[in-house]
């Protein structure tokens, strides 16, 4: 039974390349022997992982991201247990949606490991191999990425399993942070000198700057703010991206690939590729989707988001809404509820076609000023999130102290970057987690809070018991 959960989430991707269990090539279907012979192969490979990684940020990071911090709640009193977990900061190892991302994130690894390794005996034009290598080492230390700020340590493997015996033989047990973030930086350095210079036009593919820009986030994650900004800066200088003009358009159906977006999540509404945004961020009310239809209510805006935005801050009517009018009585009701990458025409809420955009250059800014405000210049910081804050139609911010910089970069990236998956790990990366949401739970009066223990995940139940090898997080 040993590394059971993991071998069967390995082999569901090695069902195409198990030369022990299948000798024959039946020309109708793609097997072992026909497959990954070509570049055109490849680049179908490469789709798939961006495919699963789509999956992570279609619903389950946002229960992470955003529903454990102060910026979103439930709003409905149907929930399931699972959804409630998260609310209230009651985490526990059986944890469905837990498992979930458990699962896609090592389903992402595990695609990249095949396309790594099948990579290294093909017969294909240089240049493309080098691209599509680039792509999946970016791919795969996200992925890792991702698993460690969740869950605290990930099994590390860069193997391609052709049979159930080479599987029991790796080393799947959780390894300790600091060797994961060691593995992410490698695969993120040796992407960075694979990928082309220039700027695929097409964002939903990995390009040098989006491995840059998530480099720099890594660095700023383990606090090195010297290599942040270093890496962060060669970003902005390369003057590939800026800041779109109009902030809506970034969360509109037609958001594709625009010049503000690094690296981005592509959606199709009418082939089963939609997103389901419209349904997870809005109120089980009428009338703010198409056809009288109605979201969940299972992410939606807090007070205290709400409350968050000054006065004259151009992002607010773009990110949350808090009135609704039906269009069946015509009577408004207040109703809060999130508006980013909301695809408000959507025949069907669960299939909208507007993209998520995972990496941005405001992003970059606000993290280049906290690496500098780190290192003591909140003088050369300012410049950065004064950018930001113009683009928003505010005035900008002169002659703050480190400490005053601080809490305003926190403020920006909150009400700039709110529904966009960052808003946990921000907290967490600052030290701020507990004493943030504890102070909001408090101010709704919940006698809810956040332990040490959990500013990581449990390990799923599932994994422990076929897996004995790999040990609980502390507390759980």
């Amino acid at each position: 039974m040993k590394n059971k959960a993991i071998i069967i989430l390995f082999l569901i991707v090695a069902l195409t390349s198990c030369k022990d269990f299948l000798d024959l090539q039946p020309e109708a279907q793609i097997n072992d022997q026909n497959f990954f012979k070509t570049e055109n192969d490849f680049e179908k490979a490469m789709i798939g992982v961006y495919g699963t990684f789509r999956d992570v940020y279609n619903t389950d990071i946002f229960y992470i991201a955003e529903l454990m911090s102060d910026n979103a709640e439930i709003s409905i009193s149907s929930s399931s247990i699972t959804e409630v977990e998260f609310d209230e900061m009651n985490l526990t190892p059986a944890n469905t949606i837990v498992q979930s991302v458990w699962d896609r994130l090592l389903y992402t690894v595990s695609r990249c490991n095949v396309i790594i390794n099948r990579l290294e005996g093909a017969d294909i034009n240089e240049a493309t191999r080098n691209k599509i290598l680039g792509e999946a080492k970016f791919m795969r230390a996200y992925a890792n990425f991702i698993m460690v700020q969740a869950f605290g340590s990930a099994p590390i493997s860069q193997v391609e399993f052709r049979s159930p015996e080479q599987i029991k033989a790796t080393d799947l047990t959780l390894k300790p942070k600091d060797e994961v973030y060691g593995k992410i930086i490698e695969d993120l350095v040796s992407a960075e000198t694979l990928l082309p210079a220039e700027v695929n036009p097409n964002k939903g593919h990995a390009s040098r700057g989006s491995v840059k820009t998530l480099l720099g986030k890594v660095y700023l994650t383990q606090h090195r703010h010297d290599l942040a900004a270093s890496k962060l800066k060669e970003v902005i200088d390369a003057r590939q991206y800026t800041l779109a003009e109009n902030y809506r358009s970034l969360f509109v159906k037609g958001n594709e690939n625009l010049p503000e977006s690094i690296f981005e999540l592509k959606f199709i509404s009418g082939a089963n590729l939609g997103n389901s945004y419209s349904v997870q961020f809005t109120p089980a009310s009428t009338g703010l989707l198409a056809n009288n239809q109605q979201g969940s209510g299972r992410i939606t805006p807090t007070l205290s988001l709400m409350n968050a935005y000054e006065a004259d801050d151009s992002r607010r009517e773009a990110s949350v809404g808090d009135s609704i009018t039906s269009n069946l009585t015509g009577a408004t009701e207040y109703s809060r509820h999130g508006l980013k990458f909301v695809d408000l025409t959507a025949v069907n809420p669960r299939d909208g076609a507007v993209n998520f955009l995972v990496l941005r250059y405001a992003d970059v800014l606000l993290m280049y000023a906290e690496a500098l405000n780190e290192q003591g210049s909140p003088e050369s910081a300012q410049q950065y999130v004064n950018e930001v804050r113009r683009r928003a139609g505010l005035q900008s911010l002169e002659g703050l102290s480190q400490p005053e910089m601080r809490e305003v970069i926190m403020q920006e990236r909150r009400v700039e970057l709110a529904y966009e998956a960052h808003r946990w790990f921000d907290l967490v990366r600052t030290g701020r987690a507990q004493e943030v949401v504890n102070a909001y739970y408090a101010g709704k009066g919940l006698n809810f809070s956040i332990a040490p223990h959990e500013l990581i995940l449990p390990i799923p139940r599932r994994e422990i018991e076929i897996n004995p090898a790999i040990k609980q997080n502390t507390g759980y």
